[in-house]
């Protein structure tokens, strides 16, 4: 569970920067959880990640553009579980 958390702390402070140059951090804290996830439970934590990644997007001021890279990112990896 530290691990969700230390990875979806990272990407709120990104997405609420919307940073262009954040992209490869964002993903990078996204492979940093997977690698420190058992197979088993990454899916699950993919959709931990995904549902805050979702719930910071709908804020205001959010920087949209941002966040829907981020959410790509996590769909491409999602479909790793299919």
């Amino acid at each position: 569970m530290e691990d969700i958390h230390r990875c979806t702390s990272v990407l709120r402070s990104l997405i609420a920067a919307g940073e262009p140059n954040g992209i490869p951090h964002a993903e990078k804290a996204i492979n940093d959880l997977m690698d420190a996830t058992p197979a088993p439970r990454q899916k699950a934590s993919l959709e931990s990640v995904r549902a805050v990644v979702q719930e910071q997007r709908d804020t205001e001021g959010c920087q949209l553009g941002f966040a829907d890279t981020v959410n790509d990112y996590i769909e491409k990896l999602m479909r790793t579980f299919e």
